[in-house]
């Protein structure tokens, strides 16, 4: 597994795909009609929730039940090395809500990626599986499937990335008010999430975890909001490690109720998914 949007979730070990020059942005192309729900008013506003059920409820009735349901896209990375090295890499993804992602690290003709559906994802290199594990994917999780999947079924996979959402507290972000579940006030350490109060959408998640003898901890600031097609779409992630950069995404072709090919996310078809051009 490489680094990226899985980075928390998932092991880091790197990308192979180097490409020099700064990620280009295209205008999204809407790719099939659907419902759009209404922005006219930010969904959270005038709501006081005073628990992460009441949260996760509301961010679930956001869209009143016309989420997406597909989302492609370019991904452009940038790797902070500890010598002040930038790297570039590039990956083709796929989406589909709730719980399905397919990752290509480009170039496509390298045969290498993931797949993951629900809790658990397959790692390929040169067009052979050669990992499957469980894994829980936070960003995933709450920035896609929050939207639409059972508010139950988000509880259950917080508590597997051991967050406490018993601990519910009112700050800021940014300038902006937000809600944060599972760390008091001052706890920079624990596993968190924190939500925009007026958009009702992920801002930050931290999570430590263990190497070795060490603690990382990791800091995901989720940037850039952009309405496309009536959704609201995170196009940037930077990730912190001990409050240094490590990794930067952003996103480029981005891409809306698409069709998938059928078998996208399927173990035995990996080798047969075309990138879109």
């Amino acid at each position: 597994m490489r680094s990226g949007i899985l980075l928390i979730g998932v092991a880091l070990t790197g990308c192979s795909y180097l490409k020099s020059g700064s990620p280009t942005e295209t205008a999204p192309t809407p790719t099939a009609a659907a419902a759009k729900p209404s922005t006219s008013r930010a969904p959270g506003a005038g709501l006081r929730l005073t628990s992460s059920d009441a949260l996760l409820k509301a961010m679930h009735d956001r869209y009143d039940g016309k989420y997406l349901k597909t989302m492609s896209f370019l991904q452009n990375n940038t790797q902070y090395t500890s010598t002040g090295q930038e790297k570039k890499s590039q990956w083709y993804e796929h989406i589909e809500a709730p719980g399905k992602l397919r990752i290509v690290f480009l170039p496509a003709t390298g045969k290498n990626g993931l797949v993951q559906v629900n809790d658990k994802v397959a790692s390929f290199d040169n067009g052979i599986r050669v990992d499957f594990r469980p894994s829980i994917n936070p960003l995933l999780l709450l920035t896609s499937d929050v939207y639409v999947a059972p508010v139950a079924m988000i509880t259950r996979s917080l508590d597997s990335l051991h967050v406490d959402t018993d601990i519910m507290r009112n700050d800021e972000w940014e300038g902006e008010p937000v809600y944060v579940v599972g760390a008091k006030a001052g706890d920079t350490t624990s596993n968190q999430m924190w939500v925009d109060r007026d958009h009702l959408r992920l801002v930050r998640f931290i999570q430590s975890q263990k190497a070795g003898d060490r603690t990382m901890v990791s800091d995901t600031r989720v940037k850039s909001y952009k309405e496309i097609d009536g959704f609201d779409i995170p196009t940037e992630f930077l990730v912190l490690r001990n409050g240094r950069p490590v990794w930067r995404e952003q996103y480029a072709d981005v891409r809306i109720n698409g069709e998938f090919p059928a078998g996208t996310f399927d173990q035995a078809r990996w080798n047969d998914i075309p990138i879109p051009q």
